[in-house]
């Protein structure tokens, strides 16, 4: 239900979560993450590589390289047990890194209120993910959607940011991936 409110409307989603702590935040965050770590997996096994096309997850795609570097020749098809597991302390890590870049270009920009906001954001934003965000080509879409979560309606209702200034700061987020995944070969959403 959380998840189907937040993909209809974010604005209103996020204005209804400002008196919520942490720990609803965290619980979503988690549910989609434990879901993405446990169909990723047997997508990967089925054939359909986490690339920057099939996945829109940044730990999908640090796991599946790790997966194919190395736990592969290690375990055989037992490695696709521990990528579940990888995916979801990379998911971690993620999300603690960009709660805090969140969180210190929201106050760049001018926003008011505490680091919680970011955390809300950069843990709500992931619910896009569960949409084919393990699909080849789907997971543009969904991985796009999670970014406009993350980065702009996010900030602009929590933070109360401008609304120009969140449409360059997404816009900025945007053209930074896309450089970062024609250059390097990963993305960040």
């Amino acid at each position: 239900m959380r998840l189907f409110n937040l993909l209809k409307n974010p604005t209103a989603f996020f204005e209804a979560s400002r008196e919520e702590n942490w720990k609803a935040a965290f619980t979503f965050f988690l549910q989609i993450t434990i879901a993405l770590s446990i169909v990723t997996p047997v997508v990967n096994y089925l054939g359909v590589e986490s690339t920057d096309f099939s996945s829109a997850y940044q730990a999908q795609i640090l796991s599946y390289t790790f997966l194919k570097d190395t736990l592969l020749r290690e375990y055989g098809t037992y490695a696709y047990v521990v990528e579940a597991f990888l995916i979801t302390g990379f998911a971690f890590v993620v999300l603690i890194f960009l709660t805090g870049f969140l969180h210190l270009a929201c106050k760049l920009m001018g926003g008011k209120g505490p680091i919680l906001n970011a955390w809300k954001a950069a843990s709500y934003g992931v619910g896009p993910c569960i949409l084919g965000g393990f699909l080849p080509y789907v997971s543009l879409f969904a991985g796009f959607y999670s970014a406009i979560i993350q980065f702009y309606v996010g900030p602009k209702v929590l933070y109360g940011i401008k609304e120009s200034r969140a449409i360059l700061f997404l816009a900025f987020i945007i053209a930074s991936t896309f450089i970062e995944m024609f250059l390097r070969g990963t993305t960040v959403p």
